[in-house]
């Protein structure tokens, strides 16, 4: 087992899952995926943001908030969705565009904060095995490209055709993850890859053999190594 905690990021249709399933592959781990379908409030949310903007962000919250503290629990995982961007990018730009009044946002970030919090304590209660993922892996590329892939997928509900509304959102969105990788490093959870998804293709094999070896080499870098049998065969040379 690869007592690996991977978490990838970016905006909607950036590509997450899709090379969250490589990477777990690449390493021999689990992949938790972002819950979608079944969530009661999406379709809600897009037809009426200002109604439902915090039933929504709430229902991610826990979802991600029970599924990280499983994998810092059992460490053998990628997280398709980091918790981290939550506050640091859905809940800001929901309250930014007016979807969420103050009271609201303060609401959803004092939940946010015990959280993280509960995390913290359960660490050093030697309850969770880490405090923070090993690595974050962060998509990001041209809004051109971002949009291209929400139209590939095919999601009624994230169509742009005659909603300039959402295709705002996506535009804040696209701007509110250059402020998230500086906030990011300067709350120094975890070391970031980035990704060019308009470099690198999850369907080209080559591609993903280079990202793969790219972070391979982050996490030899960061702590000390990328696979488990490395450690063992330090060992023996040693």
């Amino acid at each position: 087992m690869n007592d690996l905690v991977l978490t990838l990021s970016g905006s909607i249709g950036a590509g997450k899952t899709s090379w969250g399933r490589k990477v777990a592959e690449h390493f021999g781990v689990e992949l938790l995926e972002e819950k979608v379908d079944g969530n009661p409030f999406l379709d809600k949310y897009y037809e009426n943001p200002e109604k439902y903007s915090f039933h929504l962000q709430v229902y991610f919250l826990n979802h991600r908030f029970q599924a990280i503290k499983e994998a810092l629990k059992h460490p053998n995982t990628v997280l398709d969705r980091s918790i981290y961007e939550d506050a640091m990018i859905f809940a800001k730009l929901q309250y930014q565009n007016g979807s969420m009044d103050k009271d609201t946002y303060d609401v959803y970030l004092n939940l946010h904060a015990n959280m993280m919090q509960e995390i913290h304590d359960l660490y050093e209660s030697n309850v969770l095995l880490k405090k923070s993922p090993d690595l974050l892996i962060h998509l990001h590329g041209s809004f051109d490209e971002i949009q291209r892939r929400v139209a590939k997928r095919g999601r009624p509900f994230e169509q742009t055709d005659d909603n300039p509304e959402l295709l705002q959102y996506y535009k804040d969105l696209h701007e509110m993850y250059v402020g998230f990788m500086d906030e990011y490093y300067s709350a120094r959870i975890s070391p970031m890859y980035l990704l060019n998804i308009d470099e690198y293709s999850v369907d080209n094999p080559e591609h993903v053999a280079i990202v793969m070896a790219d972070i391979e080499e982050v996490l030899r870098k960061t702590r000390g190594y990328a696979f488990p049998e490395e450690i063992k065969g330090a060992e023996v040379n040693e």
